[in-house]
Formats: C-alpha cells, structure tokens, sequence
C-alpha cells in the first residue's frame, strides 16, 4: 500500500475518533465502531478508548507503526451528528469517496456544529420537565411548578453558560437556582412535592447515561473506562447535591421554607402526553435529524411501556431491566433492518427511564442528613444500572446490531489508491 494512502486513511481514522468519542457511546461501542471502520478500510490498527482520550496504533508496513492520541473533551449526546458519521464512514468504506473526502468532512461537521434556535432549545427543557414530572409520579399541581422552573433553569443556563467565571460552577449554580426558584414558587402554588419539581427542572443536567455506561462498561472487563466515567458521574450529582441542599437549608434554618406535601401521581392517560412530550423534547436536546423524530418518539413509548410492564412483573428497581431489553431489543432491530445507529432508539429510551433520578436523591438525602442518609439510595441507583445494563446485554444477544461499516469493496480500493 502505498505511504500516501496509509496517511489518508490513518488521518481519516483520526478524525473519525475525535468526532465520535464525546457523542454518548461507551468505550466499547466506540471502540468496535473503530476496529470495524479500520478493517473496512483494510489496515491493521490498535484502538484504546477512555473517556478522556482516544489512542490510536496502525501498522504502516515494513515493521514501522504511526501512533496518535486524540484527547477528549466534552460530553454531548448528538444524535444527528453520530448518524451522519456513521453514513460517512460507510461512504469511505464503500468507495463511494475517498479517505481525504471523509476527513474534510468530519472537520467540516466538527467546526460548524448545528446550533439549536435558543428558543426552541428553551421549550424542550420545559417539555422535558413536563415529561419528567409525570413519570416520576408528579400530579397537577407538580406540573404547574415543574414547567415554569424548568423553564426558568433553561433561561438561567443560557446566560451563566457565557459568563467565564460560572463555567466551573455551572451544575451546582443551575441546582441551586432550580431550588430557589421551585421553593419560590410554593408560596403561589401551595402543597406541592419540590423533590419531583428540582429534579424534573435539572434532568437535563443528571447523569443518568454515563451511570449506565460507566456500570456496562465494568461489566465489560473495562474497569479503567467504567470508573473514570462512574466517577466523572459521581462529581456531577455531589454538584448538584450540594446545589440544592445549600438553598434548601437556608430557607429551613430562615423559617421560610413554604407549605409543602406529597406528590398523589397523575391519571394514567397522562402517560401518553409524557410519551409525546418527551419524543418531542429528546429530538431537540439530542439533536435528532428530522426523519429520526418518529424514531426517537417509538424509543421513548417502549420505555414508558416496558418500564410500566417491568414495575408490574418484578418490581419498580429489577423491573427496568425488562424496560431496557425492550429498549434494546428496538434499536437493534432498527439498527439491523434500516442500517442506522441503534442509539437513535435507544439513547432517548434509557434517558426517560431516568437512573440519575435516584442517585441524585441519594446525594441530596446525604447532603441534607450530614452524611448518614442517602446510602439506600444510591445503591439502588448502581442495582438500577445493572438491571438496565442487563437488559442491555440480552437484548444484543437476542438481536445483534449491525456493525457498520461494512467491508472494504473494490471500488474503495481504487478511490484510496
């Protein structure tokens, strides 16, 4: 082979991994993803994948080796941008262009990422809480809290983000003023539940998918992977534990914390309105393309209904196992017969199940006891992973999803020559 070519496609593998690392796969899925990529383009290549950097060894013949390590910063779920890497990366393998081609695009996409419009980017936060409230039991009078304060943090988010100063204290200040704000709110609204209404407002912030991963890939073997991330996940709930409990003992210690009560949950019927708020609102905050909405709508009901099915047969915690082979077994089905990313389904299906929920309680229970309380909590939290994980792997047994990209064809062979 010759070197030129060597260099275009070990250039090309090099953005492909830099691109695709902060978008919300696992170490191990990226890694695939990266070892079938490098066959495709028919090059022996060696792969370690961390949450933080991504380290590439090819072998570029006569004994001698070209070596790279891509840093990694950020993590963002971006559903659109993964799908068009994939499409790329098929290209490439394909022949369809070239491994310069591909390279040039992946940097195009990489430096004019697709901005959401602020205001719509404001509205699915609000729609996402609504969502929230109702799946974690919130009644009327939790919804009538939750949207405006979701709204709120939105705004708040918006506007802190571009202050250089907030930038390291962004989870915390955001929890903090979700609290203020929602028990604001209980002077106007009397006798509502502030837990569910503060978490609904910061899901968005919650690292309910990290935890999954970070449990899927220890049970993988990946214990430098899992840990980084389950530590990376760790830090963000003790910042919005401590968030919420610094403003939540200053109204208690003031003697100014308003009436409040127990949510008493929603009619059953109000599910489907969280199924189609949430589809809504997961296309906007992750990015979905425009023919993927229905998609990420159909990941959302399988994991309302799974979850409720899950609940009913083994209980509130062991039961979402059989929400997320339900969840997975869609994806990959949806990844195996239309040659797409199963993260489409799955992504927005494991994010409305909400295992950040219960840890974030749990770090909230410790913060507000000093210390002895919350424990329970957050075990059940890693159990709740686990059975999610599961439910994950089985599903992948069941029906595996396609590995993409396919093998190198002819044509790409003479397009890298």
């Amino acid at each position: 082979m010759p070197e030129s070519a060597n260099d275009a496609r070990f250039e090309f593998l090099k953005a492909l991994a830099g691109a695709m690392a902060p978008l919300g796969q696992t170490s191990g899925e990226l890694q695939e993803q990266l070892y079938a990529c490098a066959a495709g383009l028919g090059i022996r290549a060696e792969f370690s994948v961390l949450p933080t950097f991504v380290q590439i060894t090819m072998d570029a013949g006569n004994g001698s080796t070209q070596a790279a390590l891509i840093p990694v910063s950020g993590d963002r779920i971006d559903l659109a941008a993964l799908a068009s890497l994939q499409e790329i990366t098929v290209d490439v393998g394909k022949g369809r262009i070239s491994p310069d081609e591909g390279t040039r695009l992946i940097r195009l996409m990489v430096g004019h990422p697709a901005r959401t419009p602020v205001v719509l980017s404001l509205l699915a936060g609000a729609l996402t809480s609504f969502a929230v409230t109702i799946i974690l039991g919130g009644g009327a009078q939790e919804l009538w809290a939750a949207v405006p304060t979701g709204l709120a943090v939105g705004l708040f988010y918006r506007i802190a983000v571009r202050k250089q100063r907030f930038r390291g204290l962004l989870e915390l200040s955001s929890a903090a003023f979700a609290t203020a704000f929602a028990l604001g709110l209980g002077y106007l609204l009397k006798e509502f539940d502030p837990t569910v209404v503060i978490v609904a407002a910061i899901v968005q912030f919650l690292p309910g998918l990290r935890i999954t991963q970070g449990v899927s890939e220890l049970a993988a073997g990946d214990l430098v992977a899992g840990t980084a991330r389950l530590a990376g996940a760790l830090m963000t709930l003790l910042n919005l534990g401590i968030g919420v409990g610094l403003i939540w003992t200053i109204f208690l210690q003031s003697g100014i914390m308003p009436d409040l009560s127990q949510a008493h949950g929603s009619a059953t019927y109000m599910l489907g309105a969280a199924a189609v708020t949430a589809g809504i609102a997961f296309s906007v905050t992750e990015h979905a393309s425009r023919r993927d909405v229905g998609w990420v709508f159909l990941g959302v009901v399988v994991a309302i209904a799974g979850s409720r099915l899950g609940t009913w047969a083994l209980g509130a915690t062991l039961g979402v196992g059989i929400a997320s082979l339900l969840v997975g077994l869609a994806g990959n089905a949806y990844s195996r017969f239309f040659h797409r990313a199963k993260v489409t389904m799955t992504v927005p299906g494991l994010t409305i199940l909400v295992p950040g929920a219960l840890g974030f309680e749990g770090i909230f229970a410790l913060v507000k006891s000093g210390g002895s309380g919350g424990v329970q909590l957050l075990m059940t939290t890693v159990l709740l992973a686990a059975a999610l994980v599961v439910g994950l792997t089985i599903s992948e047994s069941l029906i595996p999803s396609r590995s993409l990209p396919e093998r190198l064809s002819a044509g790409a062979q003479d397009t890298a020559h």
